[in-house]
């Protein structure tokens, strides 16, 4: 009698212990792409900018989201939406995202950044709202590269500038634009020519 007692006394131990344990687990897990109780919108948003710089945009749209969830006013996770989004050609969405960053107050040329190409690229291009975008993020910081990909920077936005320039017949600005970069144009008048200086300088900075 004795034995079964002890033998049940401890067969419940271990059931309570183990009850516990799992949900220790599941206290300290994010499940999926949201995260834990110890999660703060900062650290989601540092977790996405993580996915991001390693090409998981997907990835790291949850994160930013999650952030958001958390705390609708964080500037930075908007941003991390509007890259991600514009990185998987989602660009009504990344549009959005910049707006809402901006609008939460964040100051940095970044959202401003991040608007130039995708306005550029939307069907109909935006090309006054593109240069619009990139002249505020230059304006913000004439050196700036932006720190979550590297190979994005102010020539790019100078680029865009030109192109944009370019597609609204404006040949002088789109001129200026490519000494910026360090190109030259013999004929200002030749459109031909000035389209091909922009196609060389875009084989040196993506846009």
């Amino acid at each position: 009698m004795l034995r079964r007692i002890v033998r049940s006394s401890l067969l419940e131990t271990s059931l309570l212990a183990g009850w516990l344990c799992c949900l220790g687990l599941l206290a300290g897990c994010g499940g999926g792409d949201g995260g834990g109780p110890s999660d703060t919108a900062a650290s989601l948003t540092a977790q996405g900018w993580d996915l991001y710089e390693d090409g998981d945009y997907e990835g790291a749209i949850g994160k930013f989201d999650a952030a958001t969830d958390l705390d609708a006013n964080y500037s930075d996770a908007y941003n991390g939406l509007g890259w991600s989004y514009a990185k998987l050609d989602s660009l009504s969405k990344a549009l959005t995202n910049f707006s809402l960053c901006i609008s939460r107050g964040d100051t940095r040329p970044d959202p401003h950044a991040g608007k130039a190409p995708v306005l550029r690229d939307l069907n109909p291009p935006q090309f006054q709202n593109a240069i619009d975008a990139a002249i505020a993020a230059l304006t913000k910081d004439s050196d700036f590269e932006f720190e979550h990909y590297e190979d994005f920077d102010w020539r790019d936005l100078r680029l865009i500038k030109a192109q944009c320039y370019y597609g609204l017949n404006m040949w002088a600005e789109a001129v200026d634009e490519i000494e910026a970069l360090g190109g030259s144009v013999s004929d200002p008048n030749s459109a031909e020519e000035i389209a091909e200086k922009i196609e060389d300088l875009g084989d040196l900075y993506g846009g």
